[in-house]
């Protein structure tokens, strides 16, 4: 009885010294925790006056600081498209912060019109905005269906032009260019004979995806760099007839061109020309879609008939 007595006081004081242990530990932790606990406070703390500090810093001294007000706005194209016009997309204003201006939505809001193919922005401290602008230039002009937002079946019939690259644009109202509008791009060839399910897919600010109208902008372009250039007046493109670009002249002239070897027909054309002038003649129509014995139909040269017509009126007199 007595040894099972001293086993239970035993084992008594082992329970209570075991408590005693872990309660020290906790209160070591505890006195660890504590400071590390307030050192973490104090961080944020700091970190926070010093986030709120510095933002009444940086809106007193610079986002609402006078010396940093826009005072020049330096607008610049290298096309016909005015300086009010520019700001208007641009939508900053004398006076604004200009450290607090988005160069990049600036950027994008005057790209976003389809005339412009390129715009930079950049800021001079301390009050000087600078945009440069690169515009595309209209190589051709479409006469195409669109919706006019009054229903699904209402199409409006409007005058879209196109790129070298095929990129398709509206033309710039009267009051947003420099120069009169209709003094040269309303001279610019008409492409006709496009399909109408074709037509309704053209949209400002897309490029086209009709290989036959890509075909041509091409020869439109590869004309300006023939020996007709400045000579001969385009006036439409006809592509209704398959794997021919029919053209019409200022005169009233119709050419047909293969799609293929622009350059060689177009010398062709400027020889057969030179030729029927010797006789005060003009091409009617002439099919340079062939390679051999080229079918030419003659007329009168414009020019001689209307002094023939003068001629006629002074004898009648």
């Amino acid at each position: 009885m007595r040894a099972k007595r001293r086993n239970s006081k035993s084992g008594q004081i082992k329970l209570l010294s075991v408590k005693v242990q872990s309660q020290q530990a906790k209160r070591e932790r505890l006195r660890w925790l504590r400071p590390l606990a307030a050192l973490a406070l104090a961080i944020v703390a700091i970190i926070t006056v010093c986030w709120q500090g510095g933002a009444f810093a940086l809106n007193r001294l610079v986002y609402e600081n006078e010396s940093f007000s826009v005072k020049q706005l330096d607008y610049r194209t290298d096309g016909i498209i005015t300086v009010d016009q520019l700001k208007k997309w641009a939508g900053v204003r004398s006076g604004d912060n200009l450290l607090k201006l988005d160069l990049l939505r600036i950027k994008r809001d005057i790209e976003l019109a389809p005339r412009v193919r390129a715009a930079s922005v950049e800021r001079y401290l301390p009050d000087t905005l600078q945009v440069r602008v690169a515009e595309r230039v209209p190589m051709a002009q479409v006469w195409a269906w669109q919706r006019d937002g009054a229903g699904e079946t209402d199409y409006d019939c409007v005058r879209l032009q196109l790129d070298e690259t095929g990129h398709v644009m509206t033309p710039i109202d009267g009051h947003s260019v420099v120069a009169p509008e209709d003094q040269a791009e309303w001279s610019l060839p008409v492409v006709s004979g496009i399909d109408l399910g074709k037509l309704k897919t053209l949209a400002p600010g897309r490029p086209v995806g009709l290989p036959k109208l890509r075909a041509a902008l091409g020869l439109i372009g590869e004309f300006r760099r023939s020996p007709l250039a400045g000579t001969v007046d385009l006036r439409v493109i006809d592509l209704s007839q398959p794997r021919i670009l029919r053209v019409t002249t200022g005169d009233g002239g119709q050419v047909d061109l293969s799609t293929e070897h622009l350059a060689r027909q177009f010398n062709r054309w400027a020889r057969i020309r030179a030729h029927g002038q010797k006789f005060g003649l003009a091409i009617e129509t002439v099919d340079l879609s062939v390679t051999n014995n080229v079918p030419v139909r003659w007329m009168l040269s414009p020019s001689i008939a209307e002094d023939m017509k003068r001629g006629r009126k002074v004898a009648r007199k």
